[in-house]
């Protein structure tokens, strides 16, 4: 869903966000968030929208969510995901660390003690560049396969930086690639994978075409990537489902779940769609577990598919 006004809110936080940063962080999160229940208070339609949206998915999920309590979270939380790593910014590693709790550190380094590299796959749910952003704090080896993220902090954005044949700068995709440049970005991405690397990527990406499956989330069907799944068959690499989760005291949660295998052959067309739906149903325990952080997923239009940027 877009909501009005998107390029003038966003203008708005790029000046209030530096004042914002000489209170706690925790402080500035919840004003952030703060401008999304203000907004959804003030403007009918909005809130009329919101909790529509909540409802319907509330009956399709069997849930018995508080509908007016959800819809007022999930507009600030909209917000909050706006601003992505942004308020983290200028932060030493040690006040950093005070605003994660961390879930399943030792799944993470399991299967990176293997050297067999690990796909962590990442969605938009919730604060979905938030577990990046403590990774590099921890000093992980981690390189993004997915287009450029924009708006992000400079901390998150330095680590973008260098070069060599492994350098993050030549893993970053184009949706509008061709046929060969795609060919090539997954041999890369294959080879960092290969030296030990973490790779960061989305699994939730709806998308078209000879490399997409149709799974069914929140009871509809979409057609979702299967990049991942080729990646991961190709390599032999752990997969990791990996979750931030925006915490209502202006903190976030970091989830690493138990890595699940990729069996060789699993790439191909007729395969991957059951590893996309485990993935997929993974995702949807995540919203049943905090509808709050499920962004934009309850706005989805009813298409089978529709590319969308991997960021």
């Amino acid at each position: 869903m877009v909501r009005r006004g998107l390029n003038l809110r966003k203008a708005l936080l790029g000046l209030i966000l530096p004042l914002l940063r000489r209170s706690s962080p925790e402080t500035a999160a919840r004003v952030v968030g703060g401008i999304g229940r203000l907004e959804y208070k003030m403007h009918h339609r909005l809130r009329t929208t919101f909790r529509a949206a909540v409802e319907r998915q509330s009956a399709a999920l069997g849930a018995n969510w508080d509908v007016e309590a959800v819809s007022s979270a999930l507009a600030a939380n909209q917000i909050r995901f706006r601003t992505r790593d942004l308020l983290l910014d200028g932060l030493t590693d040690d006040c950093a660390e005070q605003l994660f709790e961390v879930e399943g550190q030792d799944h993470l380094d399991v299967a990176l003690a293997e050297r067999r590299g690990a796909i962590l796959l990442a969605c938009h749910y919730g604060a979905h560049l938030l577990p990046a952003h403590w990774m590099y704090r921890h000093k992980y080896q981690l390189r993004f396969y997915m287009e450029r993220p924009r708006h992000v902090s400079k901390y998150l954005a330095r680590q973008f930086n260098g070069d060599g044949p492994l350098s993050q700068d030549k893993l970053f995709i184009s949706r509008r690639g061709d046929p060969t440049s795609s060919a090539g970005s997954i041999l890369r991405a294959a080879k960092v994978l290969q030296s030990g690397m973490a790779i960061y990527m989305a699994g939730d990406v709806r998308h078209s075409g000879q490399h997409a499956a149709s799974a069914t989330f929140l009871g509809r069907r979409f057609q979702f990537t299967t990049t991942w799944v080729r990646l991961a068959a190709l390599t032999g690499a752990p997969v990791i489902a990996v979750f931030g989760r925006l915490l209502e005291n202006g903190r976030y949660h970091v989830c690493f779940c138990r890595p699940f295998q990729i069996p060789q052959g699993a790439g191909s067309p007729g395969h991957a769609a059951a590893w996309v739906q485990r993935y997929i149903d993974i995702l949807e325990s995540q919203v049943r577990l905090d509808p709050t952080n499920s962004n934009d997923y309850f706005f989805w239009p009813d298409e089978e598919s529709s590319d969308e940027p991997e960021v």
